[in-house]
């Protein structure tokens, strides 16, 4: 290995910048990116350790070790969710330490307990109704708890007691944002990209193992390609779960500078914002899956092995000059411009010739029909006129997004964003002071749950026998969650810290005393331990816990030297935890109970209204686009959009559906830990919820490629005017199936009226608790036998507009046929009375109508899946018919 190529790999190490041709583990494995955390989590502990240990500061009240205790907790994975957390906290408890502030000047301080209580109360409340994240209101939640058990029982502390308290959060935010910055930085910008690259690398992957499915002899070969390209799937999933949440962490980082220092290599080749990256492969993902899904329910039949012999060496040859193409976009080295034209070049090459080989394998086809008298199943037509179709689509849209605008300056593009931000809509002073019912419920939650804490301090007998109680306090603050669920997730992690952390500072006691460099050296390895563990969902809350418990007690206890034994210290930590922890499950599910089965429907119904608008602009958009007479739009307002305008909708609501899914697949954890006596009259059915989560995704891709396939034939409509009039003759005349136009008409109403009716069934079945304090609803709704037989019928006529769709195809495909034979015994030349045979836009409409038709019928089936499911999981909510023994 060359010395360049040991520093390369060395700077795309330390900088986290991936490049997906060097095959280094070292650099893009997550194994790595886990300890790199890790050390940034330890460097930050021991900077902050030794800004507090070794500078002398004056009046810190032994309250030092809060120092590295907040630079472990403000530091996260990103730099952009570091600097976007700190600034959050920051926003929270500066106002609330100047009102403390002014509250211990007015002499609302040491003994004072009914107004100190009062205080308390006061502003827990407002804090738990400002701060909408819920760490932010922890935060603030705790530096309030710190400042009331200390002032309650210490009468000789400072007037600026808790601007000292700001001062040691500050200091370890500080240390939280350089230590991130300068020691393994992983900006989110980078984090965006090289999951993008990873995607886009492995959805390549996944289409070359689709295409070898579509290219076997039989069913069972085709299972293995399958497989692989399922488990791939599933790696692209997982990947992109999260760019959502890294565009907002983004938002504070320079993400354009970053992008043309450490991308400048490839700029020339594309140049997107990391916005316009999630909306590319997001794309991708899109059509890469509607590919697997025709070829999974394609017939290995004669019709099949045709189209496969005949296209074998042309699709070979497109996917190798695809992967070309996108080993150049991945490519650590550089290259020009010109030669990566050269390379898209052959991929349009590639395209077209392919549509010119599918052109004359049907028509082969068809003269091979007419010959031997047989017919061709509308599955096989319209099921490979979609593959084709999706196909050509990826083509594109990659040979899009590579051809950037490479006169627009740095400049200019930082005023198109200013612009944007400015068309923006922005909360008026009305609507950001008009009060907002749910919130306030959930800030009185807090208020009350803070106030029985406090008893533990603010009791001078309690107090006495907790050891002033103000780790219970803490605790309460600490657990709080937006649901039951996810208070009892966060309760469950912080336990499981508490008793790992406590065993550790007992073990560092016994093994260096009360030396405090010594004890440094014993957090160390532990601090590495648990911030390797801490990226992982499934450890997340209880790792950083168990990293800044032991920090607690070992130097938490240091300035009081042996008042109290230390396995006391560690033992008193645990016993008011577990205190803190049961008085908060009993106060969680007692007061103004949010469930996450709640928030989780809450989400569905959200989700399903999100489909019923696509549905709506499905219908709509076909009217916007061929200017039809009977134009109808009354949910979705694109009357005044052009097709650019248009296209953005669509993406807009593609982003807003993955932001939906991705909280829905983070709820039905939280909602498998509550109980569920109080609303359902079985078990929670996480898998049946699972299922729908898919099934929805399932029902949006064929919503979206219905979308996608309107403005396509559109588009070239424009440039076949006299072949389109052609193509409407064939539909008037009965050779091409019904008016489109009524068939999304129809296909539409239907959809949306069985959307409407599943998204009641969500509402109606939320429990009395969320009605009321939530929705501010008294109204006491049952789910009737009348809705389910309801349902019932709509599945029904659901599964016969299937039928009739494929019965209305294949009759239009044999009165086609016929015609042709017609032609042919005539004299007539197949290019005579095909309109495709000499025209590639009448070609692209063609195969478009018939992947337009696959579509809508896969639609129709996706729905009928999921409102199968849906009946499913509400008969499993109201009735005792499916009751276990």
């Amino acid at each position: 290995m060359s010395t360049s190529t040991i520093f390369q790999n060395m700077y795309h190490f330390y900088f986290n910048y991936h490049q997906y041709d060097m095959h280094s583990v070292l650099t893009t494995s997550v194994f790595s990116r886990r300890i790199q955390f890790a050390v940034r989590m330890t460097v930050s502990f021991l900077v902050g350790s030794f800004l507090a240990y070794g500078v002398p500061f004056n009046n810190l009240l032994a309250l030092q070790y809060l120092i590295p205790v907040m630079s472990m907790l403000s530091i996260q994975e990103t730099f952009g969710m570091t600097i976007f957390a700190c600034y959050q906290m920051l926003t929270a408890i500066v106002p609330i330490s100047i009102f403390l502030y002014i509250v211990q000047k007015i002499g609302l301080g040491y003994k004072d307990y009914l107004a100190g209580e009062l205080v308390l109360l006061i502003s827990s409340l407002f804090v738990a109704y400002k701060c909408s994240q819920v760490q932010n209101r922890k935060i603030a939640l705790l530096i309030i708890a710190i400042f009331f058990s200390t002032i309650v029982n210490q009468a000789n502390l400072p007037s600026t007691f808790i601007f000292i308290l700001l001062e040691l959060f500050v200091i370890g935010m500080a240390v939280a944002i350089v230590v991130s910055l300068l020691v393994f930085p992983l900006f989110a910008t980078f984090d965006i990209e090289n999951r993008v690259n990873y995607c886009l690398k492995n959805l390549q992957n996944m289409q070359t193992l689709v295409l070898q499915a579509f290219l076997c002899e039989d069913q069972m070969s085709a299972q293995v390609s399958l497989a692989r390209a399922s488990t791939i799937e599933q790696m692209i999933r997982t990947t992109m779960s999260l760019i959502t949440a890294r565009l907002v962490e983004s938002t504070l980082e320079p993400s354009r500078c970053l992008q043309r220092i450490f991308n400048r290599r490839h700029r020339h080749l594309i140049d997107l914002t990391i916005q316009e990256q999630e909306d590319f492969i997001t794309s991708l993902m899109f059509h890469t899956s509607s590919l697997q899904l025709m070829v999974k329910q394609c017939q290995f039949n004669e019709y099949h092995t045709h189209y496969a012999r005949e296209l074998r060496a042309t699709l070979v040859h497109l996917d190798l000059c695809q992967t070309t193409v996108i080993s150049s976009l991945l490519s650590s080295t550089a290259i020009n411009r010109d030669e990566f034209n050269g390379r898209l070049a052959d991929l349009k090459q590639a395209l077209d010739t392919l549509r010119q080989v599918s052109i004359k394998a049907r028509l082969h086809q068809v003269e091979h029909v007419l010959e031997s008298g047989l017919t061709i199943r509308s599955e096989d037509h319209l099921s490979h006129a979609f593959f084709f179709y999706q196909i050509a689509t990826i083509a594109r849209i990659l040979m899009r997004v590579t051809t950037g605008d490479e006169n627009k300056s740095f400049f200019q593009e930082i005023k198109d964003q200013r612009k944007k931000k400015q068309k923006k809509k922005r909360r008026t002073l009305v609507q950001w002071l008009k009060p907002q019912w749910p919130r306030f419920v959930s800030a009185f939650k807090s208020m009350v749950i803070i106030g029985v804490g406090s008893l533990f301090v603010m009791v001078p007998g309690l107090a006495k026998v907790f050891e002033n109680g103000q780790w219970i306090l803490i605790a309460l603050c600490m657990t709080q969650g937006d649901t039951v669920g996810g208070a009892l997730t966060t309760m469950k992690m912080r336990l499981v810290g508490t008793l790992f952390g406590a065993m550790w500072a007992y073990i560092t006691y016994l093994a260096v005393s009360d030396n405090v460099y010594h004890t440094f050296g014993m957090l160390v390895p532990w601090i590495l331990f648990f911030g390797y563990l801490k990226p992982l969902p499934q450890w997340g809350y209880a790792a950083t816990v168990a990293c800044f418990t032991p920090v607690l007690i070992t130097l938490g206890r240091i300035p009081y030297g042996d008042t109290l034994p230390a396995g006391n210290y560690a033992l008193l930590r645990i016993e008011e935890n577990l205190i803190g922890i049961a008085v908060a499950v009993v106060l969680t599910i007692a007061i103004f109970p949010v469930f996450a089965i709640d928030v989780l429907k809450n989400n569905i119904d959200t989700t399903l209204q999100l489909c019923r608008g696509s549905i709506n602009a499905m219908h709509a958009i076909y009217d916007k686009l061929f200017e039809n007479e009977q134009l109808d739009v009354t949910i979705v307002d694109v009357e005044k959009q052009n097709e650019q305008g248009i296209k953005s909708f669509i993406d807009a609501q593609r982003s807003r559906f993955h932001q939906l899914i991705s909280g829905q697949r983070a709820l039905i954890g939280h909602t498998a830990l509550e109980p569920t006596l109080w609303w359902s009259k079985n078990s929670f059915a996480s898998d049946r919820y699972s299922m729908l989560a898919e099934q929805q995704i399932d029902m949006f891709r064929m919503l979206h490629n219905i979308d996608h396939i309107l403005l396509r034939i559109h588009e070239c409509s424009n440039t076949s005017e006299n072949h389109i009039k052609r193509l409407q003759l064939y539909a008037d005349g009965g050779f091409l199936p019904a008016s489109l136009h009524n068939e999304l008409r129809n296909l539409s109403r239907q959809l949306s009226d069985c959307v409407g009716l599943w998204s009641s069934y969500f509402t109606l079945t939320q429990t009395r608790f969320y009605r009321i304090f939530r929705n501010f609803s008294f109204k006491r709704t049952k789910l009737n036998e009348s809705d389910l037989s309801k349902h019932t019928q709509y599945l029904i006529e659901l599964n016969q507009t299937i039928y009739r769709l494929q019965n209305q195809h294949q009759e239009s495909v044999n009165r086609l046929l016929d015609h042709y034979l017609t032609c042919l015994t005539q004299g007539e030349a197949l290019s005579d009375f095909i309109p495709y045979a000499d025209n590639m836009n009448v070609y692209i409409i063609f195969m478009g109508i018939a992947a337009l038709y696959y579509s809508t019928t896969q639609l129709a089936r996706n729905a009928l899946a999921l409102g199968t499911n849906i009946h499913t999981i509400f008969e499993l909510e109201t009735t005792t018919l499916y009751r276990p023994f």
